[in-house]
């Protein structure tokens, strides 16, 4: 009796591990099959019997993450991580699964490690490149993008990442470069063609847009986005008669927006079709209403028609809507970009355009006087506009104030023993 008892106990821990090792062939099987769902059950059982396995908790992670179960494969990588430490594989799936949730600052804790011992790996350096990208830490980002691009030069993807992150830096020319990287190795690409056409655009490279939409269209004949994108050139171009051709199409298919309606009004104007402008600049909606600029034309379509009464109207609404807040906000803004690249004369009189609109601000008469001193070579004006801002100001705990009183001191040395 006691032989046949040891029989069969050695006869269950042999079965016993023969069993567990068919079910891990069984769950490979199905990872490889990507029958995720059966998979998931199986490990959960061969978890319970070998819970310190890593290799369980990161195939059960994979088959979540595959499934867009992000939140349980991350509990399961990371239990994974915690028995096996050393694995790049786990971290990479780790990293990517809090990248997909949006935990940019979690993934990047991961990848910056992995970064740091292996900083050749392309889907490491990838990742990590995209979520630096998500925190706008768009230096860090493109450094990153620059060293994969070192080892995968011919990856459109790649150059189309850079040019993004170039733009959302105001690098317009790098961006534009970049770009165009990208569509020379993958013309096929719609979003590259078309950021390649609104910065040709906006730098006022109008014949130069004109043959890349040539070059999109003949790829997507047809295409909506590239259409309007040739008639926004045209208009660049003040060829409104080609334009008008293309947004009167448009317009017949119902495919343009209420803001495009103003484009096809311009070009209505600019041909002399004042009462189709008129309806097209009618069509814009009530948002645009308080446009200035749709009711400058729209003033001026009835002034071209003889219909004065109604022109006035229109000219009057558009001198009122262009506030003096926003106008101040349009030469503060030019004065401060004008001061930036060191143009101190044209910074000097977008200052004084923005005092006459509003001469309340002591503010302003500071950064008049800060730039005159920095031009270098009116210091009689510096220590007026620094004098005014002390009489002015209120706020004598503001730095300002005593910079000021410290520049006047030292102005006035200058004078003195200048003369």
């Amino acid at each position: 009796m006691k032989q046949i008892i040891l029989l069969l106990l050695l006869s269950i821990a042999i079965n016993i591990p023969a069993s567990f090792s068919q079910k891990a062939t069984k769950v490979d099987q199905l990872l490889y099959s990507e029958q995720y769902s059966k998979a998931i059950p199986m490990l959960k059982q061969m978890i319970e019997k070998d819970s310190l396995n890593s290799l369980l908790y990161f195939q059960l992670g994979k088959a979540f993450q595959n499934l867009n179960k992000d939140k349980l494969a991350i509990i399961n990588y990371q239990k994974a991580n915690s028995l096996n430490n050393n694995s790049k594989t786990i971290l990479l799936n780790l990293s990517s699964c809090l990248y997909s949730l949006g935990n940019y600052p979690g993934a990047e804790k991961y990848l910056s490690n992995l970064h740091s011992i292996d900083s050749s790996d392309y889907q490491i350096n990838l990742l990590l490149a995209k979520t630096l990208s998500g925190q706008n830490k768009l230096k860090e980002s493109l450094k990153v993008y620059k060293q994969i691009s070192k080892t995968d030069s011919l990856n459109p993807f790649i150059y189309k990442q850079i040019g993004n992150l170039k733009d959302r830096m105001q690098d317009f020319t790098g961006s534009l470069s970049s770009y165009m990287i990208s569509y020379e190795l993958n013309p096929d690409d719609l979003s590259v063609l078309v950021h390649i056409i609104q910065q040709l655009y906006e730098m006022t490279a109008y014949q130069q847009a004109l043959e890349y939409c040539s070059k999109g269209l003949a790829t997507y004949p047809d295409n909506t986005i590239l259409l309007k994108k040739k008639a926004q050139v045209l208009i660049g171009l003040e060829w409104y008669d080609n334009a008008l051709t293309i947004l009167k199409d448009l317009k017949a298919s119902n495919d343009l927006t209420d803001a495009e309606h103003r484009q096809l009004g311009i070009c209505y104007m600019q041909t002399r079709q004042y009462e189709d402008a008129l309806t097209a600049f009618a069509s814009c909606g009530p948002t645009f209403e308080k446009d200035p600029m749709i009711n400058f034309h729209t003033g001026i379509c009835y002034a071209r028609l003889n219909q004065h009464e109604k022109g006035i109207k229109f000219l009057e609404d558009a001198l009122f809507y262009i506030t003096s807040p926003i106008e101040a906000s349009m030469h503060l803004y030019l004065a401060k970009s004008y001061g930036a690249t060191r143009q101190f004369e044209k910074a000097t009189a977008s200052y004084l355009n923005l005092l006459e609109i509003d001469n309340t601000n002591p503010d302003i008469l500071y950064e008049i006087a800060t730039t005159y001193e920095e031009y270098g070579e009116n210091k009689d004006k510096a220590l007026d506009y620094y004098t005014k801002f002390l009489q002015q100001t209120s706020d004598i705990d503001d730095p300002k104030y005593e910079y000021a009183k410290s520049r006047i001191l030292h102005i006035k040395e200058i004078i003195h023993f200048g003369r």
